[in-house]
């Protein structure tokens, strides 16, 4: 509504309420956290402050020759009079009350409000919890990397949450409530305050940092971390109850344990079966439908019955079918590896990129790092997440330990942490899976993006950053990026040496090609990145498949999103014992297996979702690594068998044609896989590596000892997560002793 001074008293009266636009005058903070305030001081100076709070105005923004004015009763007598006083054009705008008072304590000082950080320096000073030094270190940090004060005060460990706690609510003059020294269990489940719980979803609460605590008279009293940062879910609240709610402000940690205490169980819940329950085609609670069973039942009963009626037709067809689908494999992942050596590092970005980046804009970063049994790498994890090149207090790591792993929940607990690093307790309940933690960690994460890193991970310090400039670079279909993976004590025996050449030619070379191709990526277990919103429109990770990493790279293909890599190493523990490395390979075979299983039971479906050139590379990349790995005993056996007896019937068993094509398999497959491994060390300068690869075929015969291992237990424990053991090599004791040039490489 625009009126003017000689207008507005004949007009108003006409003018229903219904036709004036609302708006709400409280200060709203962006996702990078920055303060937007819609009141212009030099406004609100267009009106007596006294007449006008009385009469509950507000000049509050000039809009194109025109004051705009909230009122909260538009219409009154007094408001008509005042807005005639003003001698151009105005626009009239509803607000509450509340609103208007809150604008002119900003407006007229009466109260300050956090963004004057030189102010909640000096009110924390004033109050004796840190000195002058202090504030003129941590404003020095705010100017050059942005952030909130206390926050950064916090990181330097010189302010407590609770301390910020007191320092805000001395700011605006808000009561102060310590919500650890009471019971927040009970306070979560308070009888009394469960209509006030059920008014918004979980997600809301976590967003706004906000609980309810009691009643005073009529009035809900709600807990809150940071006024400004709740200011709008309070408003929310005001307008579904029956009367304004009060605020008290409480720290942090009070916050997150009343949190916690409600919801856990939700948690633990949503963890496990949120997938399953909305998206059951795409779970693995399930290894096989009823419909996948029929054709494998049929399948076998019809290959039973062609060799009971001409053996030799059988076994023919059998391996004819068997031989091709193996050098179509080998063909397909020879071309990737061909197209991976085409793709310099350089075109996966700048290292300019990442030092443009403006550090104030920084949104929060969430990283999710799963410790089970991993109490002796946490000086390690500690060390690595402190050399991150990222503003610290905008680092929001969730270290999620098993409720009944005592020995790594006490370590936490005495390692005295950084405080960006919060312990968070995973309930005990199966499946015991890596996803699942994950899952509930999701649940709290409150980061634009999310990464999850292991116990034993030592990622480039840049590594944030550069998946920022690869999320800004492209549009929002790319939905996560990966970093290469390679590992700390690559020179430790044979066995690590071969793991590492194995690392390189995967994440150096293949993964690269299928980005550059456009074709599905299966992601690795760590160091992926996502964007938030995303990954949880995708529903998570599937707790019941042990290569959920692999298996949201398909789903997010399906989606209609992207995958891509950027040139940063996170470098990891190498199995050094034989045993454990067996069972953490026939862990992933049996999740590649889970995965086809899963995303094959409807065929059709698949092949429209993910097109010809998705489909078909799902099944080279997916079906196609389990299955060289499981038919290589079965020909290096028949080969031997040739070689040693000559016996007649081996022949037999191979049409002419078909016979040349598997010696070429054995001869020619041999050689480019040897090959392949060789090409991914010397891509990234380990040339000390290459002799080694000669002896892939010995690597080999061990990952189909694997293989075949975890074919059985698909059969008898599907979900269950073999845990590998860490801690067997001794890291550097300096982290980036590791990355040599690392931090220069260049950018996503």
């Amino acid at each position: 509504m625009i009126v003017g001074p000689s207008h507005f008293v004949d007009s108003a009266p006409a003018m229903p309420q219904e036709a004036i636009e609302s708006i709400d005058l409280f200060p709203t903070r962006n996702s990078q956290g920055q303060i937007h305030d819609p009141v212009d001081p030099s406004a609100a100076l267009m009106l007596d402050a006294a007449s006008a709070q009385k009469a509950g105005l507000l000049a509050f923004r000039f809009d194109s020759g025109r004051v705009c004015v909230a009122a909260v009763f538009p219409l009154s007598d007094d408001a008509r009079a005042l807005l005639g006083r003003i001698v151009v054009p105005v626009k009239l705008y509803r607000a509450s009350a509340r609103s208007i008072a809150h604008a002119y304590r900003r407006v007229l000082g009466e109260h300050h409000d956090v963004r004057p950080s030189s102010y909640f320096g000096e009110t924390a000073r004033r109050l004796g919890l840190i000195s002058s030094r202090d504030v003129d270190s941590a404003l020095a940090e705010q100017a050059r990397r942005g952030g909130k004060l206390g926050q950064i005060l916090v990181q330097h460990r010189v302010l407590t949450y609770w301390g910020v706690a007191r320092v805000v609510a001395s700011q605006l003059n808000l009561p102060e409530v310590n919500l650890l020294a009471q019971d927040p269990e009970k306070i979560a489940h308070e009888p009394n305050l469960s209509h006030v719980w059920a008014l918004r979803e979980e997600q809301f609460w976590r967003q706004a940092r906000m609980v309810p605590i009691g009643w005073s008279g009529s009035a809900a009293v709600l807990a809150v971390e940071d006024p400004w940062q709740s200011q709008q879910a309070v408003e929310e609240l005001e307008r579904l109850l029956p009367s304004a709610p009060q605020v008290m402000v409480s720290g942090k940690r009070d916050i997150e344990a009343v949190l916690t205490a409600r919801f856990h169980v939700v948690d633990m819940a949503m963890s496990r079966d949120h997938l399953a329950t909305v998206r059951p085609e795409d779970s693995a609670r399930k290894t096989m439908t009823r419909g996948q069973w029929v054709s494998v039942a049929v399948t076998l009963a019809c290959v039973v019955a062609l060799l009971v009626w001409h053996p030799s037709v059988a076994t023919s067809v059998l391996s004819s079918l068997l031989i091709i689908m193996y050098s179509v494999t080998i063909a397909y992942r020879l071309w990737m590896i061909r197209q991976g050596t085409d793709i310099p590092d350089s075109a996966l970005g700048s290292q300019d990129m990442v030092a443009a980046l403006d550090e104030r804009d920084l949104p929060i970063y969430t990283i999710l790092v799963p410790a089970r049994e991993e109490a002796a790498v946490l000086p390690t994890l500690t060390r690595a997440l402190n050399a991150l090149d990222y503003p610290k207090d905008r680092l929001d790591v969730k270290l999620l330990l098993e409720a009944d792993d005592e020995d790594t929940i006490a370590a936490a607990k005495a390692a005295n942490l950084p405080h960006f690093i919060d312990i968070v307790i995973v309930p005990p309940s199966e499946p015991r899976t890596k996803p699942k933690a994950c899952n509930y960690g999701l649940q709290l994460a409150r980061g634009e993006y999310v990464t999850i890193f292991d116990a034993e991970d030592l990622p480039e310090p840049l590594q944030l950053k550069k998946a920022i400039v690869a999320f800004r670079q492209h549009d929002d279909k790319l939905a996560c990026v990966q970093a290469k993976l390679s590992y700390f004590n690559a020179e430790q025996n044979l066995l690590t040496r071969w793991f590492t050449a194995e690392y390189a030619s995967w994440f150096d070379l293949f993964l690269p090609a299928l980005y550059r191709a456009k074709l599905p990526i299966p992601l690795g277990g760590t160091s992926n990145h996502f964007r938030i919103d995303r990954l949880r429109e995708l529903g998570g990770w599937d707790p019941y498949n042990v290569t959920e990493d692999a298996d949201l790279g398909i789903r997010l293909y399906k989606a209609g999103y992207y995958a891509s890599v950027i040139d940063s190493n996170t470098y990891e523990e190498a199995n050094s014992e034989f045993v454990n490395w067996v069972r953490q390979r026939s862990r992933w075979i049996k999740g590649y297996i889970q995965t086809w299983l899963v995303h094959m039971r409807h065929p059709i479906k698949l092949y429209r979702s993910m097109g010809a050139r998705g489909f078909w590379g799902f099944q080279m990349s997916i079906l196609g690594t389990p299955l060289m790995f499981l038919l290589n005993p079965l020909y290096w056996f028949l080969t031997s068998l040739w070689f040693m007896t000559h016996w007649h019937v081996i022949p037999s068993l191979f049409p002419p044609g078909i016979y040349y094509l598997g010696m070429i398999n054995l001869l020619a497959g041999n050689f480019i896989f040897t090959y392949i491994n060789a090409l991914g060390v010397a891509k990234r300068g380990n040339w000390e590596l290459v002799p080694y690869t000669v002896l892939t075929p010995i690597y080999w015969s061990m990952m189909s000892l694997a293989s075949w291992k975890a074919l059985m237990q698909l059969i008898t424990r599907p979900s269950h997560w073999e845990k590998t053991v860490h801690g067997l090599s001794t890291v550097p004791y300096d982290v980036t002793s590791v990355m040599g040039s690392s931090t220069q490489e260049s950018a996503v």
